[in-house]
């Protein structure tokens, strides 16, 4: 008897729940999606001395240096998201004796759905730290707009975040925290019928195929469901356990501390930290 399954939509507050059921054959169907990375980056050097620095070749350098791949390996209710390959320089940019250090892409994501539970393994400046934390639903608006993407039929949804980021200018004394409200899009499709996506962005009746945050792109360029290899879904391990809250708080106290270096240089920087 082939395997069979049912579907039922229902609503949860902010965003549809695509409630899977199937019969234990089914309970094994896994996969393992490629995604590809592009972001943008606006540097500004209002100091004289900087004036030989080509900020607008910078800016490219940094861009390639974070286009990246990666990896979700997924089941019906758990992913973990991994970084596979570097396709930039690496992960300090350096110009006009200006080097500037890209972090964070070495982060591994755990997430449960069933359980509503996620585990990331984060680096701060050198320190492994796992971030143990509840999985908190996105307030998805599910739209009627459509497209392909890949062979796959794909509907877009979008939701507003607040983004935090840190300016040093060398009027003044300490350097300034900036809040940003962006609407971020994504497309899903329900032909597989998984709650994941990549990074932060779940929770649709879909696996999660694209991405745009305003300077960050997320694309899928490669699916591949039931392979005959069992998926094994890697969960972190190997540093301090500490919440969502305590290691925002942490990575605010060094983020501060590293730009308070840079105060009386005359540069206006932008870093921006996920929320």
């Amino acid at each position: 008897m082939k395997a069979s399954k049912y579907f039922k939509w229902s609503w949860v507050p902010g965003v549809f729940a695509f409630i899977t059921g199937f019969t234990l054959e089914a309970q094994d169907f896994q996969g393992i999606a490629t995604y590809k990375t592009a972001s943008s980056f606006k540097i500004e050097m209002e100091d004289t001395e900087m004036s030989g620095i080509d900020q607008e070749a910078m800016q490219k350098q940094l861009s390639k240096a974070m286009q990246r791949e990666y990896e979700l390996r997924f089941n019906l209710h758990e992913s973990n998201y991994k970084q596979v390959e570097s396709l930039g320089e690496g992960p300090a940019v350096q110009s006009g004796g200006v080097m500037v250090k890209i972090a964070g892409g070495d982060n591994i994501i755990y997430r449960n759905t069933r359980e509503r539970k996620v585990i990331e393994g984060a680096d701060l400046f050198g320190k492994p730290f796992i971030v143990d934390d509840e999985a908190r639903t996105l307030d998805w608006e599910i739209g009627n707009e459509t497209k392909q993407i890949g062979k796959y039929e794909c509907r877009k949804a979008t939701f507003k975040r607040e983004i935090r980021r840190m300016e040093i200018d060398s009027t003044e004394d300490e350097p300034k925290e900036v809040i940003d409200t962006v609407e971020v899009s994504a497309w899903f499709t329900p032909e597989i019928s998984v709650n994941h996506g990549p990074a932060d962005y779940w929770g649709l009746p879909g696996l999660v195929l694209e991405v745009n945050d305003g300077s960050t792109t997320i694309i899928c360029t490669k699916v591949v469901l039931n392979p005959s290899e069992k998926v094994k879904i890697e969960i972190p391990d190997g540093g301090k356990v500490v919440s969502r809250e305590e290691f925002e708080e942490l990575r605010d106290e060094k983020t501060r501390e590293m730009m308070n270096q840079y105060q009386g240089t005359g540069t206006r920087q932008v870093i921006r930290i996920r929320n």
